[in-house]
């Protein structure tokens, strides 16, 4: 279900933030540079040289921009909250919803690696990865998939597992771990 507002401070809960965020702001602030040179580069040529057509690309680079800092500014407010049995996710841009105990079938821990990226990604075969760093994440199989915006408002997708690159990954997984049984010898 998803929240109906946003609130300043994160809900009461034993909180997971996202680990890498300086990191990852910084791979952001220098692609917004370079978004931004490329838009001044482009309205340029489009005055100087009657290219209006330029015009085109350069409002959708734009867009990108503004949704690159308001990454830049909303990322070091990401993080997951467990209350309870449920979980509460928080990721800019791309979800902000709870998911109750009883939709979470499975959990483990999974490496997420370099080449699979940063930011909101997809394997296209159900994991959806909220990734800020490489390294152990944990990973959560759901029963009914978690609807994740790749571009807020516009382009979801439906994550049947979905990963997480938070502080303490371990602690977040073993929250969700079946208890063991006791043996009995």
């Amino acid at each position: 279900m998803q929240s109906s507002n946003r609130p300043d401070v994160p809900p009461p809960g034993e909180q997971f933030p996202f680990r890498g965020v300086r990191g990852m702001q910084a791979v952001l602030a220098l692609s917004l540079i370079a978004m931004l040179t490329g838009l001044v580069s482009m309205a340029w040529v489009a005055f100087a040289e009657p290219a209006w057509p330029l015009l085109i690309p350069a409002a959708l680079l734009l867009l990108a921009a503004a949704y690159l800092a308001f990454l830049l500014i909303q990322l070091p407010a990401a993080h997951i909250t467990v209350e309870g049995s449920s979980l509460a996710i928080y990721f800019p841009g791309a979800v902000d919803a709870a998911i109750p105990g009883a939709n979470i079938v499975s959990t483990s821990l999974a490496n997420h690696r370099w080449w699979q990226g940063l930011g909101i990604r997809s394997d296209l075969a159900g994991i959806v990865m909220l990734a800020t760093a490489t390294g152990v994440a944990a990973q959560f199989e759901l029963e009914t998939p978690l609807r994740i915006w790749v571009i807020p408002r516009i382009l979801p997708i439906r994550a049947r597992r979905l990963r997480v690159t938070v502080r303490e990954p371990e602690r977040l997984v073993s929250r969700f771990a079946a208890p063991s049984l006791p043996s009995g010898d």
